[in-house]
């Protein structure tokens, strides 16, 4: 497994992370909780080979979803 972090400007509480598995590139997100206690949201999507990440991180920010 191998990885790789970026963020997006503009988007200061988001944090991704490419991760690796096999032959999968999977996008994982993680963004800071609103309230002081919160949990933060984690999040990820798979990406096929053709995605552009910061394209596929900013459509993760405005539809949170989790792969498996």
């Amino acid at each position: 497994m191998a990885s790789s972090s970026f963020a997006i400007h503009a988007r200061h509480h988001w944090t991704f992370q490419l991760v690796l598995l096999g032959s999968r590139l999977r996008l994982e997100g993680c963004c800071d909780s609103a309230e002081p206690d919160g949990e933060p949201l984690h999040c990820s999507t798979w990406l096929e080979p053709l995605d552009a990440p910061r394209d596929v991180a900013n459509a993760l920010i405005e539809h949170p979803s989790c792969c498996v």
